[in-house]
């Protein structure tokens, strides 16, 4: 499904901070995105129900799990923290490389957790370098699509650690 860069930036946002456990923002918010959408021309049911609560007062948590299912049906379902950690590398990897999910979200899950589990593989390392060192490597921040293409070699390398997964 092809959505509008803005409406992708704030799904990918949600699926950022989900990674990380937390739902940021409000019910109205949410509430607003789905209505957002709908305009866009995506038709759910989650999303009609999730419109439902543009004015409502209620918490965060009472409508994650519709924000969940939002998520997948637009094609960026939340990553699976508990699966092996080479397949949350790829997942997170993947997901930055696409613009899925936000390169500061993917980062810091694939640097923080990620890197130790997965025995400090080259790539990961590289990724760290690139973020943390750069103005005594470089003088000049990572762009974006360098750090996405290097997270692309970090879901290459993982996919090799996980047999029969594509």
């Amino acid at each position: 499904m092809r959505l509008p860069r803005e409406l992708r930036g704030r799904l990918a946002e949600i699926r950022g901070d989900l990674l990380h456990g937390r739902l940021t923002g409000s019910v109205t918010d949410a509430g607003w995105l789905a209505c957002d959408l709908i305009a866009a021309g995506v038709d759910t049911p989650t999303l009609l129900e999730l419109a439902g609560h543009t004015l409502s007062v209620g918490t965060l948590r009472e409508v994650e799990p519709l924000v969940r299912r939002m998520l997948s049906e637009c094609g960026m379902p939340p990553i699976d923290t508990c699966q092996e950690p080479w397949a949350v590398a790829l997942d997170v990897a993947q997901a930055v490389h696409d613009g899925t999910l936000p390169v500061s979200a993917g980062a810091d899950l694939l640097i923080v957790r990620l890197m130790s589990e997965c025995g400090h593989p080259p790539e990961i390392m590289e990724f760290v370098l690139l973020i943390d060192d750069w103005e005594a490597l470089r003088g000049v921040p990572p762009t974006d699509e360098e750090l996405r293409s290097l997270a692309g070699r970090i879901a290459d390398v993982a996919r090799a650690h996980l047999p029969g997964r594509p």
